[in-house]
């Protein structure tokens, strides 16, 4: 297992080198470097690999509450410990995410427990990693099975016969009368996918579990009631399309309002 490189924050000498001392007990914890004031800190944690800081509040240039919001928004994965010799920051604290809040002076038994959260938090966030690196390989064996077997083609049916429509030609896909239909400029034809399968094969927006959407055929948005909203189409019909309450948020995020 790598080692936790830790960072002390400290403006007091004796107070840090108490701390180092109690840390240096543990094999699995590194201190890469020391600090006696916020800003040189900073500095140094924007540059290199830091997991875990153990950080004073009332230190001088930056105070560690400031230190600690800068942190988190350059790196909210960095575990902050505040060590400071007053309780009345707990709170705020906690609110910036801190990991642990330690009191002074130090009770070595108290640190202990410090560690033993540490290690559970760097071991989630391997698992966290772990899991990601599996669904990001999911997604790349999903992806490289659709890019050799897709065509960019849907087939509809038409007096018959079976027709290979260009996915760009499509406006939007629903459900009628438990048929899927898909509606070009001015015509309509029926296939045997379901939505999903259009949905997984094109990349169209699902606006409503009856209706799947070509965004690129948008032309106008409005509200409608209850939050919903109504799309009309660049169709000959000008074609109205509902986006449910279930998928608005998604799909504001798409197209950026």
């Amino acid at each position: 297992m790598n080692k936790i490189k830790c960072v002390l924050v400290e403006d007091e000498v004796p107070a840090m080198d108490e701390l180092q001392f109690i840390l240096d007990k543990y094999d699995d914890i590194e201190v890469v470097n020391k600090f006696y004031d916020g800003k040189t800190a900073f500095s140094f944690i924007r540059k290199e690999l830091a997991d875990v800081i153990f950080l004073d509040i009332n230190i001088p240039v930056l105070n560690g509450m400031k230190l600690a919001k800068l942190i988190k928004e350059f790196n909210e994965d960095i575990a902050i410990i505040f060590v400071t010799a007053y309780d009345k920051y707990a709170i705020s604290a906690f609110e910036l995410m801190a990991l642990d809040y330690i009191l002074k002076p130090f009770d070595e038994s108290r640190i202990g427990k410090t560690i033993q959260r540490i290690r559970k938090y760097m071991q989630s966030k391997e698992n966290n990693i772990s899991n990601i690196e599996d669904e990001i390989e999911h997604i790349i064996k999903k992806y490289d099975k659709k890019s050799v077997s897709s065509i960019n083609k849907i087939p509809c049916i038409n007096n018959g016969k079976i027709m290979l429509i260009d996915t760009g030609d499509i406006f939007f896909c629903y459900i009628e009368n438990d048929k899927t239909c898909v509606k070009l400029d001015n015509k309509i034809y029926t296939t045997t996918n379901t939505l999903s399968e259009i949905e997984e094969e094109t990349g169209f927006f699902r606006t409503h579990r009856s209706y799947l959407v070509n965004l690129n055929k948008v032309t106008e948005i409005y509200s409608w009631f209850n939050g919903t909203y109504k799309l009309i189409m660049n169709d000959i019909n000008k074609s109205e399309v509902p986006v449910s309450r279930a998928h608005v948020k998604e799909f504001k995020r798409r197209v950026h309002i």
